[in-house]
């Protein structure tokens, strides 16, 4: 493409530029999967990476307005920042909200040099060949497993087990299987079913609703052949995975007893729901008892502090409630909580507008996972909202009926 170096100071070609950003990315899912600290190197890398060509003048000078909303993150932390500032939990929230900058910035920067199909490519198969683990896990240790299920957990997987946040991760997959296809027909439909098949059978409630509202999207892709049957088909399997999955069964087994035994005067942290909905109650009584805009740093001690009131001697285990428009109140106040939700619905719009539905689900999907999860306070959250998103963004294959 460029027959000439870049310029006297820079003479890389455009090849060498492409396969080291590539790799820079392999080695982030290699860090996002196996080790925090190597994900937040590669990050770092990133960020230098991008000031690096910045300067150089080699990043692209096109205006996006997504590059805009990636960088509010910024601003709004401020509204829960000024009021602990010298505090260390202020300063890694800060932290975690840079990964929106970095990752819309990379992923633009990504795309000018390398084809944006390989590169979704890769974070499909790299999720895909992922799960093979739980999998093969499973296939071992099948007794244990269903005991596992029966009480409420779930597989060992990677990332740190975190299986709601890894299951999101191979929802991501699914999104940009449906939405960015890169790979031929034959493979496309190939993978998304064994994709689908593959979040039912590991039953995180979670993926399970993402797939939900991935679902509600097919009827409108014109880039799926047949869709009205495949709609069809993965509805059939949903449905059929209960008598043919014993994960899903045991799964809906434990939501329903879970919700039997949940008491509201008794803190059990081994009742998923009762506990979040313990957890939301106290958060709830500490706003409607001005305990709100108390900086981020302060939300884990006023948690804990309105815990020990209602749940004396059964520690919380927890510093935040299960939904994120609670833990905004509690630590920005309502202004903070309103301009954050704006800037959390933006892309929804803004992917309506450039008919780029692929945005709008992930957008909506996140925005639901939220209501249930406090996923945008900690780094595998927000960098499993930023990089989706900004891979299908940026992508040029618009996906409209």
């Amino acid at each position: 493409m460029f027959k000439k170096p870049i310029n006297r100071y820079f003479s890389w070609q455009p090849f060498a530029i492409r396969q080291l950003l590539t790799a820079l990315f392999v080695l982030l899912l290699v860090g996002l999967l196996f080790s925090r600290a190597l994900l937040s190197i590669c990050m770092a890398v990133w960020c230098i990476v991008i000031i690096f060509f910045q300067f150089k003048l080699l990043f692209p000078q096109v205006k996006h307005a997504l590059l805009h909303w990636s960088v509010m993150p910024l601003v709004l932390f401020v509204l829960g920042a000024w009021q602990r500032p010298f505090e260390k939990d202020t300063y890694d929230f800060l932290l975690t909200l840079c990964t929106y900058p970095i990752t819309f910035f990379a992923v633009r920067l990504l795309y000018h040099f390398a084809d944006s199909r390989k590169i979704i490519r890769i974070w499909i198969v790299v999720a895909l060949l992922s799960s093979v683990y739980p999998l093969i896990w499973f296939a071992g240790h099948f007794q244990e497993a269903i005991v596992k299920y029966g009480s409420g957990q779930s597989m060992p997987v990677w990332m740190d087990q975190d299986h709601i946040r890894y299951n999101i991760f191979l929802s991501s997959a699914f999104a940009l299987l449906l939405f960015h296809n890169p790979f031929s027909k034959k493979f496309h439909l190939l993978f998304l079913v064994t994709g689908f098949a593959g979040i039912v059978f590991l039953s995180v409630r979670t993926a399970w609703v993402i797939l939900a509202i991935m679902l509600l999207f097919i009827p409108f892709l014109k880039t799926i052949p047949f869709r009205k049957w495949l709609t069809v088909g993965i509805i059939a399997i949903a449905c059929c995975s209960y008598f043919f999955f014993p994960t899903v069964q045991k799964k809906i087994a434990y939501t329903l007893y879970d919700w039997q035994q949940f008491k509201p005067t008794v803190f059990n942290s081994n009742y998923s729901d009762g506990a979040r909905l313990n957890l939301n109650y106290i958060a709830i009584e500490a706003i409607q008892q001005k305990h709100d805009n108390i900086g981020w740093a302060g939300v884990a001690p006023t948690m804990q502090q309105f815990g020990e009131k209602y749940f004396p001697h059964q520690p919380l285990q927890f510093g935040w409630p299960f939904n994120q428009w609670l833990f905004w109140i509690l630590g920005s106040g309502w202004l903070g909580v309103l301009l954050w939700t704006v800037w959390l619905l933006y892309p929804l719009v803004w992917g309506l507008q450039q008919q780029q539905l692929g945005v709008v689900a992930w957008s909506f999907a996140i925005a639901a996972s939220c209501l249930v999860e406090s996923n945008l306070n900690f780094q595998f959250g927000v960098f499993l909202h930023a990089w989706p998103l900004a891979l299908m963004a940026f992508s040029h294959q618009r996906n409209n009926r």
